[in-house]
């Protein structure tokens, strides 16, 4: 057994929660504006400071409206940014919280679903409050929850027979509250992630929100974040393209520990094209699990515990540039408890996220309240795992089972043609 009072648990989960509450909006001005290219320049101002990117603003080349990604290196230092994000934040929430995002929103769901049907919650019945609640979603989540409103249901619905998407980075970036409720056990998180990830992916779709919600599970007793992705990477299997992808990360960050630009063109030489999502093949737009997973690992690897290096460096790879700083920063979150993250960051939080997503929850959540709600279900999962609670001078202590990770024994890829799976 190791052991985790209840204060550090519920400290850790504020701080998953807010790290990918922080690292998703630090980085959402930036999404997909760069393709097949770093951002030449260190990020150094986000939506939620006094300044909201005034420079940033003024200084881009694009207008509000356009959407013509840089996808040249040699242009890579001009400012393009999602305008519309800023001000649409700024005049809806003048003065705090996190805006809505589907990074943020499809945690919450899961955890919903947790909550009202229990912790053994079968993906059909998730699948049914996805068609009641969701009002947006994009790529594989899309394509599921159209499946399932057509009475294709899961795992059906994240099948590459009837979901080109398959591969895409949703469970990725959806993954997290499953490491959050499942302190030290990888084995619990990927009992969740066969499970939950199948209703929108499959494969290296669904190996990509195993690995990241591994890696929250390692964050809560992790020495370091070498030994966070290193555990991390064993949950899947190793034959995969995804495991393959990271473990090049890896390596090439070993070989080249100051250079994380020498990282990045070594990994878009080797994985850069590797995209089959209809938007994607053969174009600079890249949503690909591993890609981006990649650009995840380089974030927390060579941020190395920094909290604005990790979404810097995460956030600078381009492609997903919301989706990786906020799994990069939700791990490190957890890894070092809501009390760490420096303030410029947490303090314009406000404590606040704003749902406008979600039909029929509530219009915002306090982090704290949010946090409290998820270790809750996460005493109920280690509980239903071997387990204990005990008390020790009037302080609550959970002891979980030491559990190593394992991959799943059967490996599970989709073999394309170009754009197209093959059966």
């Amino acid at each position: 057994m190791r052991e985790l009072d209840w204060d550090t648990y519920l400290d850790k989960v504020q701080g998953a929660w807010m790290g990918k509450m922080i690292g998703v909006t630090f980085g959402a001005p930036w999404e997909f504006q760069y393709q097949n290219t770093p951002i030449g320049f260190d990020i150094t101002d986000w939506p939620l400071s006094l300044t909201r990117m005034k420079e940033y603003r003024q200084r881009a080349t694009n207008k509000p409206g356009d959407w013509i990604p840089i996808t040249s290196e040699a242009e890579n230092q001009q400012v393009h940014i999602l305008h519309d994000f800023i001000t649409d934040s700024e005049k809806e929430h003048p003065s705090i919280g996190i805006p809505d995002n589907d990074d943020i929103y499809i945690n919450l769901l899961f955890l919903y679903c947790m909550r009202r049907y229990g912790i053994d919650v079968d993906p059909v019945t998730v699948a049914r409050e996805w068609d009641k609640k969701i009002r947006q979603v994009w790529h594989a989540n899309d394509a599921g929850l159209a499946n399932i409103r057509k009475g294709i249901l899961p795992p059906d619905s994240g099948n590459p027979r009837n979901n080109l998407h398959a591969d895409d980075i949703d469970f990725q970036i959806e993954s997290d509250i499953f490491g959050m409720i499942a302190p030290g056990m990888p084995q619990v998180s990927n009992r969740y992630g066969e499970r939950m990830g199948h209703i929108m992916n499959y494969g290296d779709g669904v190996y990509g929100g195993m690995f990241i919600s591994a890696m929250y599970t390692q964050a809560f007793f992790a020495r370091n974040i070498q030994e966070v992705v290193d555990n991390g990477l064993k949950a899947i299997p190793a034959q995969s393209l995804y495991a393959q992808t990271i473990h090049d990360v890896i390596q090439w960050r070993d070989q080249y520990p100051n250079d994380w630009l020498k990282t990045w063109h070594l990994v878009q030489a080797k994985w850069g094209d590797v995209d089959h999502c209809p938007d994607g093949y053969k174009q600079p737009f890249n949503i690909d699990a591993k890609l981006n997973g990649a650009y995840v690992v380089m974030g927390l690897l060579y941020g190395d515990g920094d909290w604005y290096k990790t979404m810097n460096y995460a956030t600078r790879a381009g492609q997903d540039a919301d989706c990786n700083p906020a799994n990069a920063a939700g791990i490190l979150g957890t890894l070092i408890g809501a009390h760490a993250i420096p303030a410029e960051y947490s303090e314009p939080v406000h404590n606040t996220y704003w749902n406008k997503t979600l039909a029929g929850l509530p219009d915002s959540y306090e982090v704290d309240a949010l946090a409290g709600d998820t270790a809750q279900i996460g005493l109920k999962v280690l509980l239903a795992n071997g387990g204990e609670v005990v008390t020790r001078s009037g302080k609550l202590v959970l002891r979980i089972p030491q559990q190593d990770p394992v991959a799943p024994s059967n490996l599970e890829q989709v073999k394309w043609d170009g754009d197209k799976p093959i059966f």
